[in-house]
């Protein structure tokens, strides 16, 4: 028999393991930014809208009507970029599901982020910052004093969050998740804030430095939330991340084992021939190195520090973005 697996047997078969994973995505950490935060946190975020709203008006029967209603009779409403425009197409969502069995919740968003998760600090300031906007869209003032008092409050529910991930033992996939997309819909929030200013023609320097401090802010806390879940995964023994089906049967030599890669979601396996007894599917040292290429590799992780740097680094446009939403055949 041999002396068990060496450093690069552990390499190996984690880049196997990872290869098999990106084919069956289920099994692979769910914390990314919300599709729908990602499309309109740049700057190309009103035309995004107008993409979306024009897919609807042709697939769905009196759609004109349904959102003239819901947007109050307005059939233009401004600022309809960045968080205006995430607002806007959420509205459209409910509208056009309006006919359909009611869900838990209305906003996508919230569902996707949540999912059945309940007591949420987080979940409940986003929720209702989605009815304020909702309720005052054609009312920048009032907005802003809305904007500005659940700015704050959702802040410190994301501070509190942030604390009991990574000092009380409460990390886990769904927590880290809510941290990542609330901080997301904070700085949105502090943009569209600058960009009501702006238009108001207030000074925007005030506005940009404090922008870049709360990404910076978050852009650190980051970094340590990700080093303290990649801990948590490598170590938790409630529901390893990998583990062997069953042993592997020897008699004079073994065939092959099983590893299965699983989570609450779903699993997979990967079935693979034995050179001796030693089988390095389980353990810290082999879920470390499959972590080690999901976080370096895995394009919904790779790309968590990415989405807040390229904000920071165009935030000056990003604030001046300016553009109505328009219904097609109101033109």
């Amino acid at each position: 028999m041999g002396s068990g697996p060496s450093q690069e047997d552990y390499e190996r078969i984690s880049l196997e393991l990872y290869e098999l994973a990106l084919q069956n995505t289920c099994v692979l950490p769910d914390i990314g930014i919300d599709e729908s935060l990602l499309r309109y946190s740049g700057w190309d975020s009103n035309v995004e809208l107008q993409s979306f709203s024009n897919e609807l008006l042709n697939s769905v029967p009196g759609f004109i009507e349904k959102v003239v209603s819901g947007l109050g009779g307005l059939t233009s409403v401004p600022n309809a970029v960045g968080l205006g425009a995430l607002v806007i197409s959420m509205i459209l969502e409910i509208l056009i599901k309006s006919n359909t069995p009611a869900s838990e919740d209305p906003y996508s968003l919230i569902r996707r982020v949540f999912g059945e998760e309940k007591a949420s600090g987080v979940r409940d300031k986003m929720s209702e910052y989605l009815k304020r906007h909702r309720m005052f869209i054609n009312d920048d003032r009032q907005l802003l004093e809305e904007m500005r008092s659940l700015e704050q409050q959702l802040s410190d529910k994301l501070t509190i969050l942030k604390n009991s991930l990574l000092h009380d033992g409460q990390m886990s996939s769904r927590g880290f998740k809510i941290w990542v997309n609330g901080a997301s819909f904070h700085l949105q929030m502090l943009i569209h804030e600058a960009r009501l200013n702006f238009r108001a023609r207030k000074p925007l320097p005030k506005s940009v430095d404090t922008i870049k401090t709360v990404i910076d802010i978050y852009l650190h806390d980051l970094d340590s939330l990700l080093k303290k879940y990649k801990t948590y995964m490598t170590y938790k023994t409630d529901s390893p991340l990998l583990r062997l089906s069953s042993p592997p049967i020897c008699l004079h030599f073994c065939i092959y084992s099983i590893c299965v890669i699983s989570n609450t979601k779903c699993s997979v396996k990967h079935q693979r021939s034995l050179k001796d007894l030693h089988d390095p599917c389980e353990g810290s040292e082999m879920t470390g190195a499959y972590l080690n290429h999901v976080f370096s590799k895995y394009e919904p992780i790779l790309g968590l520090k990415s989405h807040f740097s390229n904000i920071k680094n165009n935030i000056n446009f990003i604030i001046r973005q300016n553009g109505w939403f328009t219904l097609s055949s109101t033109t």
